[in-house]
């Protein structure tokens, strides 16, 4: 296994190993060390069936919930992300943010394969949240250390929200209810439970607002931290290719899916794992 940093501060491509079958212990070692030192890891040339994604994962971690969008049949686990080439309307996945965070154990990581890649375009890019906190100044640091942010999914899966009404075009069967608009608090600066590395836990798809602030002093901080976090040297990108499978650490990266690919069709298989509640 040959790991090879995409940037000079996070994220990996990962190279001569084979993940269709059950991996030694050794591997999954090696595969769990680096996870926790790049979160992200870009796995190439994988030729994997469904079931053999799966087996991956399992091998990895317990599977966690999914709500608001139908599975694949006989695979409760996983999610196609589907986009046809003449498909109009909001890209799943677009808008920065850190997976379900608006649950009361976000997952700790997402798997995503890639089936059906266009040409060109549908990159997915990431911010690293460890170095988002790390390069503020300290006085800011022990502003936002005490805070809880407030997440819900009403803005994606309200009965308002992006994905709140049914669309017979759209490929992927999306069904937000009322439920979305329950909110949760979670620390806006979390723990990572195995490398203890500090990091900030907000995202502007998820995150509302913040605890015991008003919507306009939420808003001025939450869009300081946001603009913050964007910097371009705070992140990497991925560029997929047919049998890419790339995972991400939800506790420590956002993630955004580019919206260029218009004209081409795009099939992903997705699988989060159970996580914790931060800390």
């Amino acid at each position: 296994m040959i790991v090879t940093p995409l940037t000079g501060r996070f994220g990996a491509e990962v190279t001569d190993i084979d993940l269709s079958g059950m991996l030694t212990s050794e591997d999954l070692v090696a595969i769990e060390d680096a996870f926790v030192e790049h979160s992200v890891l870009c796995f190439r040339d994988q030729e994997l069936t469904l079931e053999q994604f799966e087996d991956f994962a399992r091998q990895l971690g317990d599977f966690g919930e999914t709500p608001f969008i139908t599975p694949m049949a006989d695979h409760p686990a996983v999610l196609r992300l589907l986009r046809e080439a003449d498909e109009q309307g909001p890209l799943f996945g677009s808008g920065w943010h850190s997976d379900w965070s608006f649950q009361d154990q976000p997952p700790s990581a997402t798997l995503l394969y890639g089936v059906d890649i266009p040409p060109a375009g549908g990159d997915t890019a990431f911010i690293s949240q460890a170095l988002a906190y790390e390069t503020l100044s300290p006085v800011m640091r022990g502003i936002v250390d005490g805070l809880n942010g407030v997440h819900s999914a009403r803005r994606s899966y309200g009965p308002r929200g992006t994905f709140g009404r049914h669309d017979p075009a759209r490929s992927m069967e999306i069904h937000g209810d009322e439920s979305a608009l329950r909110s949760i608090c979670h620390p806006m600066v979390r723990t990572h439970p195995i490398s203890g590395r500090r990091s900030l836990f907000v995202n502007e798809v998820y995150t509302i607002g913040i605890e015991g602030m008003s919507d306009d002093e939420s808003r001025a901080l939450l869009d300081m931290l946001f603009a913050h976090s964007r910097r371009i040297d705070l992140s990497c990108r991925v560029r997929w290719q047919r049998g890419t499978l790339t995972m991400w650490d939800n506790r420590v990266t956002q993630h955004y899916a580019i919206d260029d690919y218009a004209g081409h069709r795009r099939e992903m298989w997705r699988i989060t794992l159970a996580g914790e509640r931060p800390q």
